[in-house]
């Protein structure tokens, strides 16, 4: 027998090491993923409206659909800004300023189609009972779908306590 050791062939310990790799990577991907698959259920908020027997879910369905199409107009003009906005981004050379008038064209428009919104739910208001109307208010003060109560909310109506969660964005940063 030979006294020197044998050794592996190149190709061989290269094909070990990527397999290890890949082996590596697939096993990080599904770990971190967690699990896939469809939710049991539609969202919170669904729930939450669509588990009401009060006549509410009725009530707010016609002020979001009314409210809809009163901004239909807004809401196209909006599409329209949002296809030139896709064209100024995307144009060699990059301008910055036409950038800038691009973004404050769709703030323009964003604010039509809230406006168009917010009158046609301020008619519809007029419309409801008082009852619907402390419903609706509800609603708005809390957003959809939000049953937690107000005593688990903290100083700033957040829920948890004051300080959970990533700090607010600086004042001079636009969204």
């Amino acid at each position: 027998m030979s006294d020197t050791p044998r050794r592996w062939p190149f190709w061989l310990i290269v094909s070990l090491l990527a397999n290890m790799i890949l082996v590596g990577l697939l096993a990080g991907f599904l770990l971190q993923a967690g699990p896939r698959g469809k939710p049991d259920g539609p969202p919170a908020e669904r729930i939450s409206w669509g588990s009401r027997d009060d006549g509410s879910r009725e009530v707010m369905r016609r002020v979001f659909r009314e409210a809809f199409r009163a901004s239909a107009e807004e809401r196209t003009a909006r599409a329209d800004v949002r296809k030139r906005l896709a064209e100024t981004v995307s144009a060699d050379p990059y301008d910055a300023d036409a950038m800038r008038e691009a973004f404050k064209e769709l703030r323009s428009a964003d604010d039509a189609v809230n406006a168009a919104t917010h009158e046609a739910m301020v008619k519809l208001f007029a419309t409801m009972s008082v009852e619907e109307r402390q419903h609706m208010a509800r609603i708005l003060r809390h957003g959809p779908g939000d049953r937690r109560s107000r005593h688990k909310r903290g100083p700033d109506g957040r829920s948890g306590p004051a300080g959970d969660g990533p700090p607010p964005p600086p004042p001079d940063v636009e969204p």
